[in-house]
């Protein structure tokens, strides 16, 4: 076989190798970002448990502030009711007063201290709904990729067998040239030099469809043994042979 025709058999099989490969490497990409985002949930309801917590102790530091107020408001009102002395009557009821101002103040807090903990729960729900839907991509994402392991696995195996055998008949330097290409359009690395109007000696590049020299034609057409080029693209071009063509 032709230098040309090692490497339109050796793109076949890489071909297949790139796609089985992407679609595993695709399936893992997946799951990884996934994963991500269910991590940034979980961080996200950690962050609001430590917030509600926060909001719940503070609401009850400031009950039981609340607690002593009324306390001391209690023993106050009844130092009040046996006050005889109008100047002692007169200094409990403004301390009272105050502690009563005070006391408002201390459970207004704690109401919204409270509140703001009950509006950080329904976040909270939010989250944890959102969190087992994440699981479920995941755990989706997951059994995605033991199928493709499953599917492509024996089939991958195969085709770098294959590919290894394929490559071992191609010269370095062509090869080089190959897998430099191969890498650059994800595993087109081989176009068809396509004559447009042979008459004219129009020709274009199969891949990119941009006009070709004529002696890229009359070089392929003279000497299947050596690698040219696309101008453009640099794509390795190649013309179907005959017999391959009915095979």
């Amino acid at each position: 076989m032709t230098l040309l025709g090692d490497l339109v058999c050796l793109h076949h099989v890489d071909c297949q190798v790139r796609a089985l490969r992407g679609r595993l490497e695709s399936a893992e990409r997946h799951l990884a970002v996934q994963s991500r985002h269910r991590q940034e949930t979980l961080s996200r309801i950690d962050e609001v448990k430590s917030q509600i917590r926060q909001q719940q102790a503070s609401g009850a530091n400031h009950e039981a502030e609340s607690g002593a107020l009324r306390a001391r408001i209690e023993t106050l009102r009844g130092q009040l009711n046996q006050s005889t002395n109008p100047k002692q009557y007169a200094a409990i009821l403004n301390e009272l007063k105050l502690l009563q101002t005070q006391r408002d103040a201390v459970d207004e807090l704690a109401l919204g201290q409270f509140q703001k903990a009950e509006e950080l729960a329904g976040k909270l729900a939010e989250f944890d709904t959102k969190l087992a839907e994440r699981t479920s991509v995941c755990d989706a994402a997951r059994k995605e990729i033991e199928t493709c392991r499953s599917e492509v696995g024996v089939r991958l195996g195969e085709l770098d067998r294959e590919r290894t055998d394929a490559s071992s008949k191609i010269p370095k330097r062509e090869l080089d040239i190959f897998d430099r290409v191969a890498d650059l359009y994800d595993g087109e690395a081989m176009a068809e030099l396509v004559a447009v109007d042979a008459r004219r000696r129009e020709y274009v590049c199969g891949a990119c469809n941009m006009e070709l020299p004529p002696d890229k034609y009359a070089t392929l057409a003279s000497n299947q043994n050596v690698v040219v080029s696309c101008t453009s693209c640099h794509r390795i071009l190649y013309m179907p042979q005959p017999d391959a063509a009915h095979a």
